[in-house]
């Protein structure tokens, strides 16, 4: 039960993130690409490119710290399979 509030909690929070800063979503993927288990890969996929071209520019002296929230944004509907 406390996952169910948890989730319901992130949601909310998702949605808020949307609305205050205007962020929209790209065009959703193909069916295959959001069922649950080939979804959570590309959430992972993403998450570890995003994570390693920060790196990348932080080494470079370019970086500007975390990586983008827009981009954890999008990674979060990738693993709901809203995206």
């Amino acid at each position: 039960m406390t996952d169910d509030i948890l989730t319901i909690d992130d949601d909310a929070a998702w949605r808020t993130d949307a609305k205050e800063h205007g962020w929209v979503l790209p065009p959703k993927a193909a069916w295959p690409l959001r069922l649950p288990v080939v979804r959570w890969l590309r959430a992972t996929y993403h998450t570890i490119r995003v994570h390693h071209f920060t790196g990348v520019w932080a080494s470079a002296g370019v970086g500007l710290g975390p990586p983008n929230q827009r981009d954890l944004w999008v990674i979060y509907a990738i693993s709901r399979g809203w995206c």
